[in-house]
């Protein structure tokens, strides 16, 4: 039953994110279009949920996880009684709160997989992120408007996110897509297919117009090249790639006029927010604004002598930082957020030095740079169950490695008691 509910949310969800997509053009009528894929994505955590409660399959530590959830709410609805947010902030403070834990449900879902039903499932998973590239390229390659990744009649920046209902959540999905891909290239080494996958992802990332992905495709790679050939070599070949990269990008920028009008516009767009900044023009236009936010938030935070940051109850959805980091611990207070941040590492930091557990320290590292830099990650419904997957496998190949140099070490010290 799991593996069902898995394979039929993950089959449906290209289909509602474009339904979304559509929907915020205004070609169907009212404001919940633009819902339907949070609600196929609630389904399938609710459908899990409920498969795995009625199995018995709840283990200790997911327990503990849930009690951290129910208290994040219970405080947000003492919020909510003392007129400190609104009955729909609230509402949406309680989406983002179930977005934000429902990593937890997908990993232990993941979990209670055989082998065979994850791979079939993982399969799926990296066909529906070659479908999300796709869209993205030939969102770009056909001008699609309702594909591009700003709005509006000015176009004020190049850009296409395709399928995916914003933009910073295509680059998070790209984030945890590339990831998946170089983890399975860890493992298994280089193939057509994955190269495919890979240039498609890549070529989605040039092509959304954010920073932050652009940085993600980057921090995968140097994830992969730490883990795999140590951090000195890694280095050494990481600069290299990166000034070919650079040399390329100038090139294709002169030679294609409508990269250059593109990458143009986009200069222009950053060009005025910086004349307009004020102070701290070069940290405004790199964090689009968000130290702004920041310091607008902490403002309110002082007039109620900073209380939100221990106890949580903030309503962040009533004006959003985009930084997951600062959004999250004033939704849930700095100690349950430190909780949070604990179960979280457990996932990804597993024991042992293979290439598998490198990884995914690595990657534990890269996804809180831009979570708490670019936003959209940890509270992202459509990146939660490729994030859960790569946390699962991680575990899974980890430990396989591990007993595997545990038998090459036995064998090799029977050989020597031997003579």
């Amino acid at each position: 039953m799991i593996s069902l509910v898995l394979f039929f949310g993950i089959a449906l969800s290209p289909l509602s994110d474009f339904m979304s997509v559509y929907a915020l053009k205004g070609q169907v009528g009212g404001d919940m279009g633009a819902r339907y894929s949070l609600f196929v994505r609630g389904a399938m955590v609710a459908g899990l949920l409920a498969v795995m409660l009625f199995s018995g399959r709840v283990r200790l530590s997911n327990l503990r996880t849930c009690s951290l959830a129910l208290l994040v709410v219970i405080v947000s609805c003492a919020a909510l009684s003392f007129d400190e947010m609104t009955g729909g902030e609230f509402l949406e403070e309680v989406i983002v709160i179930a977005k934000v834990f429902s990593l937890f449900i997908y990993v232990a879902a993941f979990s209670e997989l055989k082998d065979a039903q994850l791979e079939k499932v993982e399969a799926l998973m990296r066909t529906t992120l070659l479908v999300y590239a796709i869209a993205i390229v030939a969102g770009a390659v056909f001008s699609i408007d309702i594909f591009r990744s700003y709005r509006g009649d000015t176009q004020i920046r190049a850009g296409y996110k395709g399928i995916v209902y914003a933009q910073n959540e295509a680059s998070a999905l790209l984030l945890s897509g590339l990831s998946l891909s170089y983890l399975h290239i860890l493992r298994y080494g280089w193939s057509a297919r994955r190269i495919g996958l890979v240039v498609a992802m890549f070529a989605a990332a040039f092509l959304l117009g954010t920073k932050g992905a652009l940085v993600a495709g980057f921090g995968v790679v140097a994830a992969y090249s730490f883990a795999r050939y140590g951090v000195v070599k890694a280095t050494v070949w990481l600069a290299t790639v990166i000034v070919l990269m650079l040399a390329s990008a100038v090139a294709v920028y002169y030679l294609v006029p409508s990269v250059h009008q593109a990458v143009d516009l986009s200069i222009q767009y950053f060009s005025y927010q910086s004349d307009h900044a004020g102070g701290g023009k070069i940290a405004t236009v790199l964090m689009s604004g968000r130290n702004v936010k920041f310091a607008n938030v902490w403002e309110d935070l002082a007039d109620k002598n900073f209380v939100p940051l221990l106890t949580g109850g903030y309503p962040s959805v009533r004006y959003l930082i985009e930084m997951d980091g600062p959004d999250l611990a004033l939704i849930m207070g700095i100690p349950v957020f430190c909780l949070y941040l604990g179960s979280l590492f457990k996932l990804y930091a597993r024991p042992g030095n293979n290439q598998i557990a490198q990884y995914g320290k690595y990657i534990f590292v890269l996804l809180m740079i831009i979570a708490c830099a670019a936003g959209h990650v940890l509270t992202s419904a459509i990146v939660a169950p490729f994030l859960a997957v790569i946390a699962d496998l991680v575990r899974r190949w980890s430990s396989e490695s591990r007993e595997e140099t545990a038998r090459r070490q036995r064998s090799l010290q029977e050989r020597v008691k031997n003579g």
